[in-house]
């Protein structure tokens, strides 16, 4: 079945792009290579089709980007004006006309009684009569109907169960993310019905909101009492034709850098810096007190008013627009793994170098081989990734057109497989022999944040891969050249490019041997290479191009990251 699929996909590959691409030289490329290959043929299909959307009713919130303090709890809304979500209730519930009760009589009569409550707030029972039940809460309404049971009938027991709630319409106004009139059931609250609308929009007051009842105000709440107080009461349950006004904000001052909440806060008339400061939670473990200081725009011109202890933040007013920043210490995490005495994470000081780290860690082991050290960097990694990525997206797009005996070669596809599955290294050149950077202070690297430093053991190994019979590891003998380990590998393969051989020191340099006959080169005096223990030896693939660069420029990434995960790989094996 998977080949059928594959021959229909190819087949209308093929037939879209007939004139770049046959149906054979696609089926022939590696499946990971061949993907890439067929995306990039269809993106200009893609581009070129017109796109139709069906159209939807939903109403969507679109997602929060905003470091105000309690935007992201609004960060969902109802997709109707119908009620939804139908809120738990409990004793205190408050019965109204629309309600339905449940009464089941147990003992010498059973008996299940379904009954609304009517307009005038009644309901009616059974050979009890009319009870007036609106306006009580559940609970007292449950109490006073086992009485009136227990009154009228000897050996019953009355059960008492609200089944059904009224729908009640609010008219959620002002600065409400989506204002509107609301259905909702009968035991919600202010947040329910904000929670509706989407919350407040960005112009907002979260700390004045008003619901009105038959035009009189009746409440005013503040939202930071719930999210940040922690107060469990929302207010009264809402009724039928109530108003939710939404006020203006107040002022929004920012408040940023070590502190454990920063964000945007609005604060009332009567609140300065210190209610902003314990809003924001204090300050982090990282924070740099004696920095403080706030930043307000006046015009054109940004003032810098610099507080010299927390105590003072409560004598100076706050304006809108404000920010108040607080620094954090420089402090950074690093890494060291392998042969030394005390391998882990460390918080290094601003300006620490890769022998200070070394010192942290009590030095190197005994069996420590230095001379193939590595330091891997998130940003070379990025950069390297990001070089990678475009070089492999260059060869395929040329690889479509084969405008080039390199790109008409079957060996193509098959680097760029290597390519794609390399591991990319963040690896940076750095020297880690103490005595040298003692000698020569200026060799010491400075170490940044995320920084991972990997010390291997020392090895009587040297590794040699590609285009050979045998590949894999060989024992090192001191003086052997680079045709010796060849030759102990089993020699190289009809494939081999002999003329291009990579050699990867344990310390991350890469050398390439160029000649252009076939092994004579390996004898001569100019080309010979000193192989140390732990070296990677790699014999690639023979490529026609007139370009040695371009071909070396596919090779090297794949070879230096080969030798850097041999090393990662060797410190694991040895810590287990």
């Amino acid at each position: 079945m998977k080949k059928i699929f594959l021959s229909a996909l190819l087949l209308a590959s093929a037939g879209l792009h007939s004139q770049e691409l046959d149906e054979a030289y696609l089926a022939s490329l590696p499946e990971s290579v061949r993907g890439d290959v067929l995306d990039k043929m269809a993106e200009k299909e893609v581009k070129d089709t017109p796109v139709y959307r069906r159209p939807s009713s939903m109403i969507n919130k679109p997602s929060i980007d905003s470091n105000r303090f309690g935007a992201q709890i609004f960060d969902m809304m109802q997709t109707s004006f119908m009620p939804i979500n139908e809120p738990n209730f409990d004793s205190s519930y408050i019965l109204d006309f629309g309600d339905t009760l449940e009464i089941q009589l147990i003992g010498q009569k059973n008996s299940i009684e379904k009954l609304s409550i009517k307009r005038d707030g009644s309901v009616n029972i059974s050979e009890i009569g009319k009870i007036s039940v609106a306006g009580l809460s559940l609970d007292a309404v449950s109490s006073l109907i086992k009485d009136k049971i227990a009154n009228a009938y000897i050996g019953i027991e009355a059960f008492v169960t609200l089944i059904n709630i009224r729908d009640i319409q609010v008219l959620i106004t002002g600065n409400a993310y989506n204002p509107g009139i609301y259905t909702l059931n009968g035991n919600s609250n202010l947040l329910h019905a904000l929670s509706m609308a989407g919350g407040i929009d960005e112009k907002g007051s979260y700390r004045q909101i008003e619901l009105i009842r038959e035009n009189i105000v009746i409440n005013t709440v503040d939202l930071y009492d719930i999210f940040i107080h922690g107060k469990s009461g929302f207010g009264q349950r809402l009724r039928s034709g109530d108003s939710i006004l939404i006020k203006p904000s107040n002022d929004l001052i920012t408040i940023s850098g070590a502190v454990k909440r920063p964000g945007i806060y609005e604060l009332t008339s009567d609140e300065d810096y210190s209610d902003l400061f314990s809003y924001a939670n204090g300050f982090s473990t990282s924070a740099d007190k004696d920095s403080l200081r706030v930043e307000r725009l006046n015009k054109e011109e940004v003032e810098f008013i610099k507080i010299s202890d927390v105590k003072d933040l409560s004598s100076i007013k706050p304006f809108s627009g404000d920010r108040l920043n607080v620094r954090s210490y420089v402090r950074k995490k690093v890494t060291i793994s392998g042969a030394v005495n005390n391998p882990g994470t460390y918080v290094i000081s601003k300006g620490e170098t890769l022998s200070s780290l070394i010192e942290k860690a009590e030095g190197y082991k005994d069996d420590a081989y230095p001379f193939s050290g590595v330091l891997n960097n998130n940003r070379a990694a990025s950069i390297n990734a990001a070089s990678v990525d475009k070089l492999y997206t260059s060869f395929i797009q040329k690889l479509i057109s084969k405008g080039d005996a390199l790109f008409a070669s079957e060996s193509l596809p098959f680097i760029l497989a290597e390519l794609k599955k390399s591991t990319i290294s963040g690896r940076v050149m750095a020297e880690f022999d103490l005595d040298v950077i003692n000698a020569s202070p200026e060799l010491d690297t400075n170490l940044e944040d995320g920084d991972s430093v990997i010390i291997p053991s020392i090895t009587q190994q040297i590794y040699i891969f590609g285009e050979v019979n045998n590949p894999g590891s060989l024992r090192y003998k001191p003086g052997q050249s680079i045709q010796d380990y060849l030759m102990s590998a089993g020699g190289a393969l009809e494939s081999a490019d002999n003329t291009n051989i990579y050699v990867v020191h344990p310390n991350g340099q890469l050398n390439r041997l160029q000649n252009t006959s076939r092994l004579s080169f390996l004898n001569k005096r100019g080309n010979h290479i000193l192989i140390y223990p732990g070296s990677v030896i790699y014999i690639p693939r023979e490529v026609l191009s007139r370009d040695p660069a371009l071909v070396a420029s596919i090779w090297a990434p794949i070879v230096s990251a080969m030798a850097t995960s041999l090393t990662a790989l060797s410190v694991l094996n040895s810590n287990n």
